[in-house]
């Protein structure tokens, strides 16, 4: 997957205010003072911190060693935005691991300065700080949330103030000692744990290899990191998603074998990106693997950096294949190649870096800053080849990279498909069409090398919140699996985020004209088997004007601004329900609707063939078929922040929904009639 999403991978704790004291207002936070007492392990390692204030996964500063420049220290930001980047003139570092500095990093206005011990250390100016609001936390270790490099040292004490300190302010400090100015937030390592004496933390957790002894956060750069939050997380265990237990499910990588389907999946939040592995027999219930790749390499190999989206197959002699991307922006011979693991059981697996590949020059632009990345490898029977599709930058063709092999260790390029350039693309065939996707949009053709176009209606498989989704197949269907974004700060108006929990499994299979349609497999929908409301026991509902029950079913009919009725409902449930619309009737369910009207909503517009969905900060139509000749039917999955939407067992909407934890369910029709046949909401069997 694209580099720039990768810089935003996350980790799963809930973003939470640090100034929600009792009594006390939650203000947002702009000139500030970073200080850490810190004793480096090593002067050669590269880009860890010491303290970083984070907002979500968009924004960061913090106090960053040789990140650009060796042994120095500097301002972190989120893609350099408040960084200097012309470093040469400052003073490497010269303390060993028994000696302590304090570093501070101060931000005034439009300039910020570094010091250490007191002395001014370097200081630039920049276009304009970032406003840090309440929702933010506090890492130790890695620069910023999901970042594979880590501080290698101890940390003494580190300290966030709400004001600009001065460099005789600063020279007073002394580690543990609260000092003149009371901090904002308070890090000390004296006891057992890690505690914010200032008591805007209350949850403070250590994760990976760092510990705690005689009185410093002990970090040894391979994956020790502290986090700092409000509180601790308690999310929505869904029993249709899986999501890691911390991190979040990047892009996922299905392999069925020998009846069980595989997930491998970039890990975000937890370092340097590793490929886990999952297991399932029935696609709900997952049983965590051994890593299937973890970064071990030298600091500026393929090896060492990340290891991005790639594909898993099975060879003709029945041995297993990772094809995986190879990712670091140290390596100086380039940015990205393709990499290659093999494994006899699907469970152990074994590198072979001598079988990279890498842009040939020709075909592929082979410079140092280059997308080469995220290549599928299947077997061509006509052919009696192996095919590697990729995304590339492709000098003749413009589309996905086309790489052919007899033995999976030699590769040669073949040009481009005929077809828009695809992240993670995924190359199969259903009956005599070949379908071609990439992140959430598919192209088809009746030749793999293309033209690939797009179907009459809509070529987007889900959207708008579900993306880097691949499939696989069983022996009877194809079934696809994706990630559905995060928002971060967690509210409907935070900013979309790359990874997130796993979408619940797919079937995907051939429409009319090129289409690709979705619906739910039916081992998701089989959990569902508490019935806590059924229209045909006839349920009160609230308001009743403009509804009605006929001999069809639950009738509304428009009139003036249209009709409503309000039905209770559970805060997380399936909903299944069929409807007959008027050509030019607007239908809307109102998801989790609140006293005030504020909820969520799927909207079918037959006339204009286009469905939506939307909330008070966001709104996304998309054109679909819609035959109003026939009944309409529903399937609306609400599990916690996750809602999946289904019409007709062909189109897919989903999104997050943060705001709204629980409310009523209504129906609304404008425009016409709304004849509802058949209307279920249904739970597990817990309740969930």
């Amino acid at each position: 997957m694209k580099h720039g999403f990768l810089f935003a991978a996350i980790i799963s704790l809930p973003l939470v205010s640090l100034l929600a004291l009792a009594g006390e207002n939650a203000t947002p936070i702009q000139d500030k003072s970073l200080v850490a007492w810190v004793a480096p392990a090593n002067l050669d390692q590269r880009g860890g911190s010491v303290l970083t204030l984070a907002e979500g996964t968009e924004n960061f500063d913090g106090i960053v060693f040789g990140e650009i420049a060796p042994a120095r220290w500097m301002a972190g930001s989120d893609h350099w935005k408040r960084t200097e980047q012309q470093q040469a003139a400052w003073s490497a570092e010269t303390a060993d691991a028994n000696t302590l500095v304090q570093i501070a990093i101060v931000y005034r206005g439009s300039v910020i300065t570094t010091y250490r011990n007191g002395q001014e250390y370097s200081r630039h100016f920049i276009k304009a700080p970032h406003l840090f609001d309440a929702e933010c936390e506090v890492l130790i270790g890695p620069r910023h949330p999901g970042n594979g490099d880590y501080f290698a040292g101890s940390v003494a004490d580190a300290r966030v103030y709400d004001r600009a300190l001065t460099a005789e302010e600063l020279a007073a400090l002394r580690p543990n000692v609260e000092g003149a100015i009371k901090p904002w937030a308070w890090l000390t390592f004296d006891g057992a744990a890690a505690q914010d004496r200032a008591g805007h933390f209350g949850y403070v957790e250590l994760d990976g290899t760092a510990k705690i002894a005689n009185g410093r956060l002990l970090l040894d750069g391979r994956d020790g990191w502290l986090v700092a939050t409000r509180n601790k997380p308690n999310p929505y265990d869904s029993p249709i998603h899986y999501r890691p237990k911390k991190g979040v499910l990047g892009d996922t990588i299905p392999f069925f074998s020998k009846g069980e389907y595989h997930v491998f999946y970039l890990h975000g939040g937890v370092g340097t990106i590793p490929w886990r592995h999952i297991v399932s027999t029935n696609l709900v219930q997952w049983r965590e693997l051994p890593d299937a790749l973890r970064v071990d390499g030298a600091p500026d190999s393929f090896d060492g950096g990340a290891m991005f989206t790639g594909s898993a197959m099975v060879a003709q002699d029945g041995s297993f294949h990772i094809f995986y991307t190879g990712h670091n922006d140290r390596n100086p011979l380039g940015l990205q190649s393709v990499m290659h693991a093999t494994s006899l059981d699907l469970i152990h697996w074994t590198k072979h870096p001598e079988d990279r590949l890498d842009p040939d020059g020709v075909f592929y632009k082979n410079e140092r800053q280059r997308d080469f990345r995220d290549p599928y490898v299947l077997w061509m029977e006509p052919e009696q080849q192996y095919w590697m599709v990729l995304c590339a930058n492709a000098l003749k063709g413009g589309g996905p990279g086309l790489y052919v092999s007899k033995d999976l260790k030699s590769w040669t390029p073949d040009g481009a498909l005929k077809a828009p350039p695809q992240e993670c693309p995924d190359l199969f065939k259903i009956g005599d069409i070949w379908y071609l996707i990439g992140g959430d949009t598919y192209h088809w053709c009746k030749d793999p090398r293309g033209d690939f176009k797009e179907p009459p209606f809509n070529n987007v498989l889900d959207r708008p919140f579900i993306y880097a989704g691949k499939r696989m197949f069983d022996g009877h269907r194809h079934v696809w699996t994706g990630w559905l974004w995060d928002r971060s700060p967690a509210k409907d108006s935070g900013n979309t985020c790359w990874g997130g929990t796993q979408c619940l499994p797919r079937e995907l299979y051939a429409g009319p004209g090129g289409q690709l349609y979705c619906k739910p497999v039916e081992e998701v929908t089989a959990v569902f088997t508490k019935t806590v409301l059924d229209l045909r026991n006839r349920p009160s509902f609230t308001p009743a004007s403009g509804w009605s029950y006929g001999d069809g079913g639950l009738l509304g009919e428009s009139s003036g601004s249209g009709s409503q009725c309000l039905l209770d409902a559970p805060a997380n449930y399936l909903l299944e329900c069929k409807v007959q619309l008027d050509p030019k009737a607007v239908f809307t369910l109102s998801l989790r609707e609140q006293d005030g009207g504020d909820c969520y909503r799927l909207v079918l517009r037959p006339e204009n063939q286009e469905a939506e969905i939307a909330g008070p900060t966001f709104h996304n139509p998309r054109r679909i078929e819609l035959d109003t000749t026939r009944p309409i039917t529903l399937q609306v999955f609400v599990q916690g922040t996750m809602f999946e939407c289904f019409i007709n067992d062909a189109y897919a909407l989903s999104f997050r929904g943060y705001d709204y934890k629980d409310g009523k369910l209504g129906l609304n029709v404008t425009g016409g009639k709304a004849n509802m046949l058949d209307l279920k909401i249904k739970t597990h069997a817990d309740g969930k």
